[in-house]
């Protein structure tokens, strides 16, 4: 009998047999499946909050978290969190730096500085989110003025948020947004005891808002937008709202160099020079033009404490020959126990004419016999203005 009939059948073209050929199709398939479903299961697992327990932090306020935090922020990927546990006070003697993309850190804990000359948190990275946290600084024994002492640093970021954020003593600023940072939101920051400003923002930053800020006992200005010449563009685009200084060796909320600046509601107490104060400044500060900045609404009390420096309650001051201070309001503000001894309630003080300056809807109560001293001042527009409840014209003296 022939055997040609019992030949397996054979793929076409004569290649292997079809059923291992299915063998073979069917195994990589299921290779493939067995591959896509690792990468989705580990995608499913990974954790979405990180804690840093689990990089060894104690959060005792005695052993030294740096390397822990350090390592837990490290190890972040955009989208996830990196969550500090409740009531937990984590000691660090290094500078913390937050570089990774849209993450958040949160949680009602301290982060306690143990070394002021190295008590940065520095973010550094694009679409994150600050919440709940508390940074202190005790003891500080001198102003620094270095990125490595400004509590929480903002450097060169885009779209960061800090809300709700604590930060209790500074070697410099509370918080400093610098870099030419962008699209920030500084969200009920609450800063005290700090040897500078207590909310700065400088160096080209611009497109933020500033809402219900409070400081108290800061070692300068209390919320203030400063640009300095040597860094190139200003800072511009900047609202502050419903902001609250309580105690100030300088100013209360103040502009020195910038753009459109916006500052709305303020409620300013007990501030050694002026609670208002927009200016250019030259030697040795050298800050950029001033121009088309508003306050409007609020009220500044017991202002320019201080007798060494004869600010008055508002000041609007060209101290820059190669600087402009230009296109300035004052309006709908309520002033009330400026030092008597001030030379002035308001002034338009400078080197070279100011313009654009409109002060509306003032009302005094009480401080010095002058009300308004504007020498600089060029198409001054002055109206509303009462003392003690009656209508005054500040001009007419």
């Amino acid at each position: 009998m022939s055997t040609a009939a019992a030949a397996p059948p054979t793929a076409p073209g004569g290649g292997r047999p079809a059923g291992r050929r299915g063998v073979v199709v069917a195994g990589a398939a299921l290779v493939a499946v067995l591959v896509v479903a690792g990468a989705l299961a580990w995608v499913l697992t990974r954790p979405e909050v990180l804690r840093p327990e689990d990089f060894g932090a104690v959060g005792d306020g005695r052993a030294d978290d740096t390397a822990a935090l350090q390592e837990a922020m490290d190890a972040l990927r955009p989208g996830q969190q990196l969550r500090l546990a409740d009531g937990a006070t984590y000691a660090t003697s290094d500078v913390l730096v937050l570089a990774v993309d849209d993450v958040e850190v949160r949680g009602r804990a301290e982060l306690v500085a143990t070394d002021e000359e190295r008590s940065s948190f520095r973010v550094e990275s694009d679409d994150v989110v600050l919440r709940d946290l508390v940074l202190s600084t005790p003891g500080t024994t001198r102003r620094w003025s270095s990125e490595d002492q400004q509590r929480l640093l903002l450097r060169g970021t885009s779209g960061v948020e800090v809300h709700d954020v604590t930060v209790r003593g500074s070697a410099a600023a509370g918080v400093f947004v610098a870099g030419g940072s962008t699209g920030f939101l500084l969200d009920g920051v609450r800063v005290e005891d700090t040897r500078a400003d207590g909310v700065h923002i400088t160096q080209g930053s611009s497109d933020g808002r500033v809402v219900d800020a409070s400081t108290q006992d800061t070692g300068d200005d209390g919320v203030a937008v400063v640009s300095y010449a040597q860094d190139g563009a200003p800072s511009r685009d900047v609202r502050i709202e419903s902001p609250v200084v309580r105690g100030s060796a300088a100013r209360g909320v103040s502009v020195v160099g910038g753009e459109d600046v916006v500052i709305t509601d303020v409620d300013v107490a007990g501030t050694g020079a002026a609670g208002v104060y927009v200016a250019t400044e030259g030697d040795p500060y050298f800050t950029t033009s001033t121009s088309d900045v508003v306050v409007d609404g609020g009220q500044v009390v017991d202002a320019n404490t201080d007798a060494d420096i004869d600010h008055g309650a508002v000041l609007l001051f060209d101290g820059s020959d190669e600087a402009d201070l230009t296109a300035v309001e004052v309006r709908d503000l309520a002033v009330r126990g400026t030092r008597s001894t001030a030379s002035r309630q308001v002034g338009v003080i400078g080197d070279q004419p100011v313009t654009g300056v409109e002060l509306v809807d003032l009302r005094l109560e009480g401080g010095p016999a002058d009300l308004l001293s504007a020498p600089a001042a060029e198409g001054l527009v002055v109206r509303g203005w009462t003392l003690d409840g009656d209508d005054v014209d500040p001009t007419s003296g």
